[in-house]
């Protein structure tokens, strides 16, 4: 007879019991506790050392996720690549703004849908499984493409992989941050953001070679790879405690923390699953929808916090300069003068990629928030550089002002990137409460890209009035601004637990700043 999953109600009783003893013997007065009891599986064992075994599968864990993030920044910088192909003057597709807009917007335009359902998705069947699931329409979308033969096939393609991408951002994100430890948290879920880079890199130096049509067909690769990696790696615990699926998070766990220490970790890790999750089921009465929590504080404000966060991503042109980078280029080239822009294009993939990576472990050292901060201000300076150089630039030294105005966007891509272009997607993983985390990381995520339709599609019209140096001042004032918002709302959380993160929100505060008076920033978010 198949032997039945233990389910959480049976074991929450067992695994209770076992907390009591674990606390019993090494719960001291100076253990630090949130305000249910509970202690970070870190300060349970504060003399454990990581080791290779421990951490090589996460690190495969994230491997997979990489091959699936970087496939899918391949259509998000695949525009800036194929409108020039496609706008030349012997093309054989000869393409206008008008169209050339809706090529570049539609996949942000269809984005919101996948992102929207992804949420159910990854709660009713797990967030693996719709990882596995995105990468069906991302390929199919590239086929179309490759045999395009109309605007019509190249837009119905975009859209295709425009769902994909949306699919797969919010579970990708979530699905790295319930895996990893929390000391790892940080560098394995800014690894998405490492590959989009890849991606746009690879997408952009693909374009400054091939035909367009060539291009789309070797995209097909790194998707098709990720769909054979994620069948071998398991399901989030998190996802199988809060489904009854108790011993499967107890398998998935003991691979994900390593065979050799790993055990007593993973225990203890499943314990304070179980319990947590028992503790909500016992507190809530009946069943609550994800709308009616939303307006409860421990909700409301991580998910305003993030929105915001996306909104100011935007407005501060770290996605804009990727879709247009040959076209707003080029109109900085009538400013200055004497810049290649394909030459400029791919350095800022190149630069965008070198300083995720940076990103990626200054994580494991340094907080979130002087990353912000120095992202925000970085941002700030180069940006408003440029837009000031540009409005009183001197015609007289053209080699002289190729120099200063390719200077200050490079400056402007590496600030950006190592905070406000990995930091919001980080914050979905971390700031949503376990309850809703899947639901609302898919609206978040379609809401983001709703706006950032709208700011992809009339980006042209504001480029060609505004010029390139008002385009710039624009993203110096709202990287300014966003650095102001993360001064005083963005919480630090490295290094503490998810568990930790929902307390600290549950309390009455709203700023950052404020809690900050009676809280050291390193010690841990508890009452």
């Amino acid at each position: 007879m198949e032997k039945m999953p233990m389910k959480l109600e049976e074991a929450a009783p067992m695994l209770n019991g076992d907390t009591a003893v674990v606390k019993q013997k090494v719960l001291t007065p100076q253990t630090p506790t949130n305000k249910n009891g509970f202690v970070s599986v870190d300060d349970l064992q504060p003399g454990s050392k990581r080791t290779l075994q421990g951490l090589l599968p996460q690190l495969l864990v994230s491997g997979a996720a990489f091959l699936l993030a970087a496939g899918a920044g391949m259509p998000i910088g695949y525009s800036a690549v194929l409108l020039p192909q496609l706008q030349v003057v012997n093309s054989t597709l000869p393409t206008d703004d008008e169209i050339g807009s809706w090529i570049t917007s539609v996949h942000s335009a269809a984005t919101p849908v996948g992102s929207f359902v992804s949420g159910l998705m990854m709660d009713k069947w797990g967030r693996r499984r719709v990882l596995q699931l995105c990468v069906v329409p991302l390929t199919l979308g590239w086929v179309m493409i490759a045999v395009a033969q109309s605007h019509v096939v190249i837009l119905t393609g975009r859209i295709m992989a425009g769902l994909a991408v949306g699919l797969s951002a919010a579970p990708g994100q979530v699905f790295l941050g319930e895996v990893a430890e929390p000391g790892m948290r940080g560098l394995l879920s800014s690894i998405p953001y490492v590959s989009y880079s890849m991606g746009i890199l690879i997408v952009y130096a693909l374009g400054a070679t091939l035909h367009w049509q060539t291009v789309a067909w070797v995209a097909i690769i790194l998707p098709l790879l990720s769909l054979l990696s994620f069948t071998v790696l398991p399901e989030s615990p998190v996802w199988l405690v809060r489904h009854n699926r108790v011993e499967d998070a107890g398998k998935a766990l003991n691979w994900l923390r390593g065979t050799y220490g790993g055990g007593k970790k993973a225990k203890l890790e499943l314990q304070q699953l179980v319990s947590r999750v028992h503790s909500e089921k016992e507190s809530s009465s009946g069943n609550i929808s994800s709308w009616r929590m939303f307006f409860k504080p421990q909700v409301l404000k991580p998910v305003a916090i993030v929105n915001v966060f996306h909104l100011v991503q935007i407005v501060s042109g770290t996605y804009l300069v990727i879709f247009y980078a040959v076209n707003l280029i080029s109109e900085t080239e009538n400013e200055a003068g004497g810049i290649d822009k394909f030459l400029v294009a791919v350095l800022t993939a190149v630069f965008r990629l070198i300083f995720i990576t940076i990103a990626c472990f200054l994580l494991l050292w340094v907080g979130r928030r002087p990353l912000a901060l120095f992202s925000g201000v970085g941002s700030s300076v180069a940006a408003l550089g440029v837009g000031t150089f540009l409005y009183y630039r001197q015609p007289s030294s053209e080699s002289l002002n190729t120099w200063i105005v390719a200077g200050f966007i490079l400056t402007y891509v590496a600030t950006n990137t190592v905070g406000f272009f990995v930091l919001p997607g980080i914050a979905i993983g971390e700031l949503l409460p376990v309850k809703i985390r899947g639901a609302f990381g898919g609206y978040i995520f379609a809401i983001f890209n709703v706006l950032l339709f709208f700011m992809a599609k009339v980006f042209p019209a504001m480029l060609h009035t505004m010029g390139s140096h008002g385009v710039f001042w624009m993203f110096g004032m709202s990287s300014l601004l966003g650095t102001l918002f993360v001064y005083l709302f963005f919480p630090e959380t490295k290094g503490k637990s998810l568990e930790e993160i929902e307390d600290y929100f549950a309390e009455k505060n709203v700023m950052w700043l404020t809690r900050k008076k009676h809280q050291n920033a390193d010690e841990p978010l508890k009452a």
